[in-house]
């Protein structure tokens, strides 16, 4: 086998809490994932030219040493201790900066796809462990099934209750950065937090509301007629429905700019194919 294809899953945070930061400067969280058919697809290709190569349809900005698959696939070298050399494609679909967890997903896959096409032999164990060293996401997706995570984000508990509704995901069009949305959690004081804690089932959700006035009056709007919630620190914001035709009033609302999707729960993620 000269190459794999793997499709990279996106989440949804169903609910997301901050309890506090720890002395490394990683913050503790509560929060259950929940995987969605909505896939970046990957192809991982072995090459006689001694480099690893990263391209995306979104050109060179995230491309080769700029993207974390290639971080990921250096640092699994290393923990080997021996030269991968392959060129990765990746056909991005799911948004960047919208907290569905494109980028960790990815380096999941390079990590899996990588061990299995070259046979290298590493257990789950191992590969989760690596993917610890490159995002709080990381974990969850080599995990590769719906669960509750703990610390920061590395303890996982399985959810084994079968979810049957779809979600309906709004996509502002804007880039919403996880370091940002964390660092200005930091900047509130205690009584706020606390608030926050008990009042919101995503702890960024007032944050990212606050930072983005016309995205907050749309939001209000939108939420008359349905549960919507902020997937990780945003920018995608979702609700889950069952009834159609529920869902085309709320479509009415959507500004025209923003782009939507519909997608059905996953079970387990496809990935976990290629792990032992």
């Amino acid at each position: 086998m000269d190459s794999l294809k793997l499709d990279c899953p996106a989440k949804l945070n169903l609910n997301l809490s901050v309890l506090g930061k720890r002395i490394d400067g990683m913050h503790e969280i509560e929060t259950q994932f929940q995987l969605i058919n909505l896939f970046d697809e990957m192809v991982i290709k072995k090459t006689s030219s001694k480099s690893i190569s990263v391209k995306t349809n979104l050109g060179p900005s995230i491309d080769d040493n700029k993207n974390i698959v290639f971080t990921a696939i250096k640092l699994l070298s290393d923990y080997i201790g021996k030269e991968i050399y392959c060129e990765v494609e990746i056909i991005k679909h799911i948004p960047m900066g919208g907290g569905l967890g494109g980028g960790s997903s990815n380096a999941a896959a390079a990590l899996i796809g990588t061990n299995f096409l070259f046979k290298l032999g590493l257990s789950a164990q191992e590969i989760m462990l690596l993917g610890e060293k490159l995002g709080a996401d990381v974990p969850f997706f080599i995990y590769g099934k719906n669960a509750f995570a703990f610390g920061i984000g590395e303890i996982l508990i399985e959810e084994k209750k079968h979810i049957d509704d779809k979600y309906l995901l709004l996509f502002p069009q804007i880039h919403s950065s996880t370091k940002e949305l964390f660092s200005k959690w930091d900047d509130l004081n205690q009584s706020v937090q606390e608030s926050i804690l008990i009042n919101e089932e995503n702890s960024f959700l007032p944050i990212f509301l606050d930072q983005n006035q016309d995205i907050k009056t749309i939001f209000h709007k939108l939420c008359e007629s349905n549960s919507f919630k902020l997937s990780g620190t945003g920018s995608t914001i979702f609700c889950a429905y069952n009834d159609v035709n529920e869902i085309k009033k709320t479509m009415k609302k959507i500004p025209a700019k923003w782009r939507h999707s519909f997608c059905e729960p996953l079970q387990c993620s496809p990935l976990l194919t290629y792990i032992k």
